[in-house]
C-alpha cells in the first residue's frame, strides 16, 4: 500500500517536472529560430550590397598562420595578381613565394594573445598606404573579387570545401544555410559575429580600435569594438564573393573548434548592451540545444509521461525538427554540391545537425582552457567540389 501510494504522489510531480524541461527547451529552440526569421525577414532580404569604389591595389593583404606553410602557398597562388602587396604573419620561418613572410617575435608582448597576438603586431609593425587590410586564413582562397565598398569593415562570403571528414563538411554545407543571415548584420546596431577567414578593415579603423584585447573570437570581437566606440557611424557591407576555407578536418576537431566559439562569445560579451546580451544569451542556448531536440521530442511520446498541452508540443516539436531543412535547403542553394553530396546533405540532416550543435553545448558547459587552431592538410588530394574556379587558376577580378 506504501509503495502504490508513493508511485501514486511521484507521478504528477514527474510529469510537471518533464513539462517544465521539455517546454523551456522547446522555448528556447523557438526563440533563437523566431530571431532569425526576424533578421531574414525585415533585413536580410531586402539586402543589397553596395556599389565597389575600391579595387585590389587599394588593399594590403595579410595571411595568418602558425607554421603551415604548404597551406600558405597554395593560398597565396591563388591570390589575383593585381593584389600586389602581400604579407604572410607566421609564428615560424617559411618560403612562400609571391609574398612576403614576416615572424612575429617571441620576446613581442601585448594584451592580446595567440592569433590577436600576431594581428596586432602585424598592424603595428607593418608599413601600410592602402585604405584596406585584407585579412584572410591560412587556408582562404579567394574564388571570386568584385572590390571593395566604401564600408569600416568588408564581410566576404564563407565557402567550406572538404578535406578529410565528410560528415565535418556536410555539417558545414548546414552552417552555410543559417550563416545567410549576415545579409542583415549591416542593418543591426551590433553584427552578431564576424568571420575572419575572409574580412577587409579599414586600416584608420584598425588602427583606432587596435587588435590589443584579450579574446579567442579576435575578429567578432574587434567587430563588436568598432561598433561599440563608433557607434552609428561605423559601417559595415556584406559581399557575396565567396573565399573557399577548409572544412574541420574530422569530428572531434569541429567539435573544438564550435566550444570555442561560443565560450569565447560568451566570455566577451561584457562589451555589449544588456538587450544584446539577452539576445546572444538565447541564441547560444538555442544553438546548443538543438542537439537535444530529438531526444527530447522522442520523451513527449513515451508511456507513463503526461506532459501538459501533450499534443501541441508534439506538434511545435515536429514543426521545429522540420524547420532545420529550411537550412539545408538554403545551404544547398547557396553551395551547390555536386548531386551526390547534396543527397547526403538532406538524408543526414538530422545526424549533421545534431554534431553541429554538440560542440556548442560543450564550451556551454566547460570553458577551453587554451587555444587550439582548427587543424588543416594540404589542398592537393582529390577533394575539389567546392572550386568553379579550375584548378591552378587565381580568379578574375571583376571590373
Amino acid at each position: 500500500m506504501y509503495t502504490l501510494a508513493l508511485q501514486t504522489n511521484s507521478a504528477p510531480l514527474v510529469d510537471i517536472g518533464a513539462s517544465v524541461v521539455l517546454w523551456t527547451v522547446l522555448g528556447l529552440y523557438l526563440a533563437g529560430d523566431l530571431y532569425w526569421i526576424y533578421e531574414m525577414l525585415w533585413y536580410g532580404i531586402r539586402y543589397r550590397p553596395p556599389a565597389r569604389q575600391y579595387g585590389a591595389r587599394d588593399a594590403q593583404v595579410r595571411i595568418l598562420t602558425v607554421n603551415n606553410e604548404s597551406v600558405v602557398r597554395e593560398t597565396v597562388r591563388r591570390l589575383p595578381d593585381s593584389f600586389d602587396e602581400r604579407y604572410v604573419i607566421a609564428e615560424e620561418p617559411m618560403d612562400v613565394p609571391g609574398a612576403d613572410v614576416r615572424v612575429v617575435p617571441d620576446d613581442f608582448e601585448c594584451n592580446a594573445t595567440n592569433k590577436g597576438r600576431a594581428l596586432e603586431w602585424a598592424r603595428q609593425t607593418l608599413s601600410c598606404d592602402r585604405e584596406f587590410v585584407l585579412y584572410l586564413d591560412e587556408d582562404s582562397h579567394l574564388l571570386e573579387f568584385g572590390g571593395f565598398p566604401d564600408a569600416d569593415i568588408v564581410q566576404f562570403n564563407e565557402h567550406p570545401r572538404r578535406t578529410t571528414s565528410l560528415l565535418a563538411y556536410l555539417c558545414e554545407i548546414n552552417r552555410i544555410g543559417f550563416q545567410i543571415e549576415q545579409r542583415a548584420f549591416p542593418s543591426l546596431k551590433i553584427p552578431l559575429y564576424a568571420w575572419g577567414g575572409g574580412i577587409a578593415i579599414r586600416k584608420s579603423v584598425e588602427d583606432e580600435i587596435t587588435w590589443d584585447y584579450p579574446t579567442v573570437i579576435e575578429d567578432t570581437v574587434f567587430v563588436w569594438r568598432v561598433f561599440s566606440s563608433l557607434g552609428r557611424s561605423a559601417t559595415l557591407t556584406f559581399v557575396p564573393d565567396r573565399i573557399s576555407n577548409q572544412s574541420p578536418p574530422s569530428i572531434p576537431a569541429m567539435f573544438r573548434q564550435r566550444r570555442r566559439w561560443i565560450a569565447g562569445s560568451r566570455e566577451d560579451n561584457d562589451l555589449l548592451s544588456l538587450d544584446r546580451i539577452l539576445m546572444y544569451g538565447i541564441r547560444d542556448l538555442s544553438w546548443s540545444v538543438t542537439g537535444v531536440i530529438p531526444i527530447l521530442a522522442l520523451l513527449a511520446f513515451l508511456p507513463g509521461i503526461d506532459v501538459f498541452f501533450g499534443r501541441l508540443y508534439a506538434v511545435a516539436s515536429v514543426v521545429l525538427l522540420g524547420f532545420m531543412y529550411v537550412w539545408i535547403v538554403i545551404g544547398l542553394l547557396r553551395y551547390r554540391p555536386p548531386a551526390k553530396i547534396a543527397v547526403a546533405v538532406v538524408v543526414l540532416a538530422p545526424l549533421t545537425t545534431v554534431l553541429h550543435s554538440l560542440g556548442a553545448l560543450w564550451g556551454l558547459v566547460s570553458t577551453p582552457d587554451t587555444f587550439e587552431v582548427t587543424a588543416k592538410v594540404d589542398d592537393e588530394s582529390q577533394f575539389d567540389e567546392a572550386y568553379t574556379t579550375p584548378q591552378g587558376e587565381a580568379p578574375t577580378e571583376q571590373p
